[in-house]
C-alpha cells in the first residue's frame, strides 16, 4: 500500500483538534431536580451497567474521531498495488492437440491455469482466446468480464487435431486493434524462427519446460502372408531412459502379446505371424510413460485388388511401378476402358471420374500443362502415410478441379485432389517429374489402390475431426455413429461433408440394418511430445507491471457507515 498526496499530511490536525475539544471541553455538576426524580427508577437498569454506561458516554467521541482519521487518511491518496499485463489489448493462443494431454497433470491444464491467472491480471483490458486447430477458432472475442474469461477458458477441451500454430498467428494479428497489442502463445513448444521479425505486437511464449518420457506405435499394418495374416509394429522411444513393457495384438476375441525393451532413442520393428483372418486390428503399448494416447494404435485389413486396368497412353513408368506391387496389370486402349468393370482404372481421360470403377486418374486429357517450381506441400491424409513427397520435383501441372479436395499443392496449385465419389487425381504427367525415382512412387500407388478399393462396410482411416467426402446412403438418410456401445452423435446424409470424432478409436456408423467402421487416429505429428522454452518476441517485451487502485472509494464508504452510526448514537442520546 502506497499513499499518493503526502502533502495534506497537516490535516491529522482534525482529529487532534477534536481531542483536545473533549479534553477541554466545559464540565458540568450533576444536580437532582424534583421534576426529574420519576425517572431514576427508569434509569436503574442503566446504572447497574456501569461499562455500558461509560461506552454510551464516550461512543460519539469514537465514532467521530474514527471518522476524522479514515478522512484524513483518504486525502491523502491511498492506494494499493496488483500486478497486471502490459500491453492495451491481450490474445491468449491455445494449442489443444493430442500431444498438450502428455503429463500429470496435463500440459493443457497446466497452461489453463497459466491463462487463468494472466486473465486475472488483465485488469478490464480485451482479451481474445483462439484456439489452434486445424482451423482456428475464436472461443472469446476482446472479453473484458474476468469471470466470463474464467469461463471460457475452464470450457477449453483437447480437440486432438495437429496445431496450425503459424496460420492462427497470422489470424490473430488481423484482430489486433491496439498498436500495444500483446500475442500469448501456449503450447508445448515453439521454434523461436516462427515469431522472429515480427514487429505486428509483442509476442510471449508460455513452452512445457519438463521432458517427458514417451514411447509411441509410429506405424501398425496387417496384410496377408504366406502362411497368414502378419502385423508389423513400429515402434519408438523418446524417452531419455531404457524402457520394457508388453506389446499386445487383438481381434475381436483373438489377441497375443511380446515382451519389448528399447534404449533411449531406439526404434523398433516388431513382427507378429501367423494371425486369424479378421478385419478390424488394434495395437497396445503397456509401458510407464507420460503420454498414453500414442501407446494405442488400430489397423483395417481390406482386400486388396490383384488386378488393375491401365490406360497404355501413360508412361511405361506407371505400370512398372503397380507390377513393383505384385499386381496384375491390364493395359488397355483409352477407346477400350470402357469394357472394363470392376476394376481400378488408371487413366488421364477425366470422362470416366465419377462412374462404376474406381479411378486414379494421372494427368488430364481436357486441358494443358502450366509450368511450376515450388516444393510439394500435403495435408495429413493417409494416402501420404506410407509415401512421403518432401523431395518429389514436379515441372509441370494441369488446372484443378474445382469442387474436389485438395491433399497437395504445388506453388499454391493443386498437385493431387480427391473427388466426392472418392476418385484420386494427379494432375501432372509422370514424365514432367522425378517422382519415379523416388521410392514414394510405388508406396503411393500402393496407398491410391488401397484407398480406392476398401470395402464397402469401412468407410477409412481419419485424423481426429478430418472433414471429408464420405460415401454414407441409406433408406432412413441418418446414420448414428458409435465408440463400442457409446453413442457419439448423428450424422446426416447430404447436409455437409462427414466430420470425423476428435478421439482416436474404432468406431461404427449404423443406420437401420447397415453397419460401417472406421478409424480416427492420431497423426505422427501428435506421437511426440516436446520440451521448448519459454521467451517473448515482436516489437515489444510484454512484461507484468504494478497497477495502483485507489482504496478512497473504500474509505468514503466506511466514513459513511459512521457518519451513520454517529447519528443514531446521538440520536438515542437524546431520546433519552
Amino acid at each position: 500500500m502506497g499513499i499518493t498526496n503526502w502533502g495534506l499530511a497537516w490535516t491529522i490536525i482534525m482529529p487532534i483538534a477534536l481531542v483536545l475539544y473533549y479534553f477541554y471541553r466545559k464540565k458540568y455538576r450533576d444536580q437532582p431536580v424534583s421534576s426529574i426524580l420519576y425517572w431514576r427508577q427508569l434509569m436503574k437498569e442503566m446504572q447497574a451497567s456501569p461499562y455500558l454506561k461509560k461506552l454510551q458516554h464516550h461512543l460519539l467521541f469514537y465514532l467521530q474521531l474514527a471518522a476524522l482519521l479514515l478522512l484524513v487518511l483518504a486525502l491523502l491518496g491511498p492506494y494499493v498495488k496488483s500486478e497486471s499485463l502490459d500491453g492495451g489489448e491481450f490474445i491468449f493462443i491455445i494449442d489443444t492437440s493430442a500431444s498438450m494431454l502428455a503429463g500429470t497433470p496435463s500440459q493443457l491444464e497446466q497452461q489453463k491455469e497459466e491463462m487463468k491467472e494472466l486473465a486475472a491480471k488483465a485488469q478490464g483490458k480485451p482479451v481474445t482466446i483462439i484456439n489452434a486447430g486445424a482451423t482456428p477458432e475464436i472461443l472469446a472475442s476482446k472479453e473484458v468480464s474476468e469471470r466470463n474469461l474464467q469461463q471460457a477458458i475452464d470450457d477449453i477441451t483437447a480437440t486432438y487435431e495437429s496445431p496450425q500454430i503459424e496460420k492462427t498467428i497470422l489470424f490473430a494479428e488481423t484482430l489486433t486493434e491496439d498498436e500495444a497489442a500483446v500475442i500469448h502463445i501456449f503450447t508445448d513448444a515453439l521454434d523461436r524462427s516462427v515469431v522472429s521479425g515480427k514487429t505486428g505486437a509483442a509476442y510471449v511464449i508460455h513452452a512445457n519446460n519438463t521432458p517427458l518420457a514417451n514411447v509411441s506405435i509410429r506405424q501398425f499394418g496387417v496384410a496377408e502372408g504366406e502362411t497368414g495374416y502378419r502385423a508389423i509394429v513400429q515402434l519408438v522411444n523418446d524417452s531419455e531412459a531404457a524402457v520394457e513393457g508388453t506389446l499386445n495384438v487383438s481381434a475381436e476375441d483373438f489377441e497375443t502379446s511380446a515382451a519389448i525393451a528399447l534404449e533411449p532413442g531406439e526404434e523398433q520393428l516388431v513382427p507378429f505371424e501367423n494371425l486369424p483372418d479378421s478385419e478390424l486390428w488394434q495395437a497396445a503399448l503397456n509401458v510407464d510413460d507420460d503420454y498414453a494416447l500414442d501407446n494405442r494404435a488400430f489397423s483395417y485389413i481390406s482386400l486388396p485388388a490383384d488386378t488393375v486396368i491401365l490406360d497404355n497412353s501413360l508412361h511405361g513408368l506407371v505400370a512398372r511401378g503397380l507390377e513393383s506391387l505384385g499386381l496384375r496389370v491390364n493395359a488397355a486402349s483409352p477407346e477400350q476402358l470402357g469394357e472394363f468393370t470392376g476394376f481400378p482404372l488408371i487413366t488421364s481421360q477425366t470422362d470416366f471420374i465419377g462412374g462404376d470403377a474406381p479411378v486414379l486418374l494421372i494427368g488430364r486429357n481436357d486441358e494443358t500443362t502450366f509450368e511450376v517450381t515450388g516444393r510439394v506441400e500435403t495435408v495429413d491424409h493417409p494416402l501420404f502415410a506410407y509415401a512421403p513427397m518432401d523431395n518429389v520435383y514436379i515441372a509441370e501441372l494441369y488446372p484443378g478441379f474445382e469442387d474436389f479436395t485438395t491433399l497437395a499443392t504445388v506453388d499454391e496449385q493443386p498437385f493431387i485432389q480427391l473427388s466426392p465419389e472418392g476418385d484420386i487425381v494427379v494432375l501432372t504427367d509422370i514424365q514432367a517429374t522425378d517422382w519415379p525415382l523416388s521410392p514414394s512412387f510405388p508406396l503411393f500407388l500402393w496407398s491410391a489402390i488401397h484407398e480406392m478399393t476398401g470395402s464397402e462396410a469401412y468407410l477409412g482411416t481419419f485424423h481426429p475431426n478430418e472433414q471429408r467426402a464420405v460415401t454414407l446412403t441409406s433408406a432412413k438418410g441418418e446414420w448414428e455413429i458409435f465408440k463400442e456401445d457409446e453413442y457419439q452423435f448423428s450424422y446426416i446424409e447430404g447436409q455437409s461433408s462427414f466430420r470425423a470424432p476428435a478421439e482416436p478409436g474404432i468406431y461404427r456408423a449404423i443406420s437401420g440394418e447397415e453397419t460401417k467402421h472406421f478409424i480416427v487416429q492420431l497423426s505422427n505429428e501428435e506421437k511426440t511430445v516436446a520440451a521448448g522454452q519459454n521467451f517473448s518476441a515482436g516489437k515489444a517485451i510484454a512484461t507484468e507491471m504494478s497497477t495502483e487502485h485507489s482504496v478512497i472509494p473504500w474509505l468514503l464508504l466506511v466514513i459513511l457507515l459512521l457518519m451513520l452510526a454517529e447519528w443514531e448514537v446521538y440520536r438515542r442520546g437524546t431520546s433519552l
